[in-house]
């Protein structure tokens, strides 16, 4: 690795005698992990989010990363040059959406769920869907966004729906 040579995980433990392992690069590329080789799959039904946009909250927000935050920041936040990058918290929306919320890219703007508020820059992306908009995950304290988000459990994994909810954009 000191050399800049690619290595991936995993590296089976050399034998005495052997050259070290390569790495591999793809995993499941001859069989899966289970005793006849075959990957285990499980067809599921699709279900809509358990918050779907309405009337007072007619935008539906999800959640993500930033590349120079990874995971949840704790530690990148901590980095100045990183900080500096991308140093708060903002909502991508498509230029229409801030339009009709009277915003324009650079504003403050409230992100408003039936959970809480966040306030955050607008960021005007021609590239996203007018019923959409994004937040990265990344901030805490008045900028988190999970002030916003649905904790509303799958039925099945029992994991919290933390990456999709109905908002609504308001001016400040």
């Amino acid at each position: 690795l000191d050399a800049g040579e690619a290595l991936h995980w995993p590296c089976p433990a050399r034998p005495p005698g052997e050259e070290a392992h390569p790495g591999s690069p793809r995993l499941f590329t001859e069989r899966f992990a289970h005793a006849d080789g075959r990957a285990r799959l499980v067809a599921v039904d699709h279900t809509d989010a358990a918050e779907l946009p309405d009337a007072e909250y007619p935008l539906r927000a999800t959640t993500g990363r930033v590349l120079v935050h990874y995971q949840s920041g704790a530690q990148t936040r901590r980095v100045d040059e990183l900080t500096e990058i991308v140093p708060e918290c903002y909502v991508e929306v498509h230029p229409d959406t801030a339009t009709r919320a009277g915003l324009s890219d650079g504003e403050w703007a409230r992100v408003a769920s039936r959970r809480g508020t966040t306030t955050v820059r607008v960021r005007c992306v021609a590239t996203l869907r007018p019923d959409t908009v994004f937040l990265p995950f990344h901030f805490g304290a008045e900028q988190a966004a999970n002030l916003l988000t649905n904790p509303a459990l799958d039925p099945i994994s029992r994991m919290p729906e933390f990456k999709v909810c109905a908002v609504r954009l308001e001016r400040i």
